[in-house]
């Protein structure tokens, strides 16, 4: 590791999401609940979402997992980040 970087956690915010429909009959994404945590990776900051928050009572539909800018594993303190990564999971009733 260069000398002057700093070793972080990445921080990610969890959104999780359930598919309704309005009254016109279009579908859309509803939020129901959105949690910061820090973790090494995006499954593993899902993982921790889905155990702080009780999914089961939710019964999201989609969660997206976004990398929030700034928080890098390794970073640069001269850097800056881009657009923050967004990771999005469907789930499927069966």
């Amino acid at each position: 590791m260069p000398e002057g970087w700093e070793c972080k956690m990445n921080s990610y915010r969890v959104s999780f999401y359930k598919d309704l429909c309005n009254s016109d009959g279009h579908s859309f994404k509803c939020l129901q609940r959105q949690i910061d945590v820090q973790s090494d990776g995006p499954s593993q900051a899902l993982i921790l979402a889905e155990r702080l928050v009780d999914n089961e009572r939710l019964n999201a539909d989609c969660v997206e997992v976004t990398h929030l800018p700034g928080h890098h594993e390794f970073e640069d303190p001269a850097a800056h980040s881009a657009a923050p990564c967004k990771h999005t999971s469907n789930r499927v009733a069966g």
